[in-house]
């Protein structure tokens, strides 16, 4: 996908803002789990605004990110698993590795927000 397409999703995501916080439904671990196993398609927007991102999902757990902070532009690769309520995620580089977990939270049709340590990290939207 090249960048003009990746921000005219991502305008959309900032245009269609962000649900309040009674909107807003905690996926559980069997929601996630059949949320993220299918093949889809994702464009968010780190919730400062800083980074803007597109995720191709696959079927099998892993994941290409493509993504660009206004400066910079880059592509990584990835897994996930779902731990208890949580959906993880190991980036090969981006955050050096580490896996990241994150709750999940469904803000309108195919809306969600992710969540880490009680902080909003994301806003994003399923395309496909």
């Amino acid at each position: 996908m090249n960048t003009r397409n990746l921000v005219v999703l991502i305008l959309l995501i900032v245009v269609s803002g962000v649900g309040a916080a009674a909107d807003r439904i905690k996926l559980t671990g069997a929601e996630l789990a059949e949320q993220y196993s299918k093949y889809e398609v994702i464009a968010g927007l780190s919730y400062d605004s800083k980074v803007s991102w597109m995720i191709v999902a696959y079927s099998d757990g892993t994941r290409d990110m493509y993504w660009n902070d206004g400066i910079t532009s880059a592509i990584d690769s990835g897994t996930y698993r779902i731990v208890g309520n949580q959906w993880c995620v190991v980036w090969t580089n981006i955050f050096r590795g580490e896996e990241r977990c994150y709750d999940i939270y469904r803000t309108g049709p195919d809306k969600y927000e992710s969540w880490r340590n009680g902080e909003a990290s994301d806003r994003y939207i399923k395309i496909r």
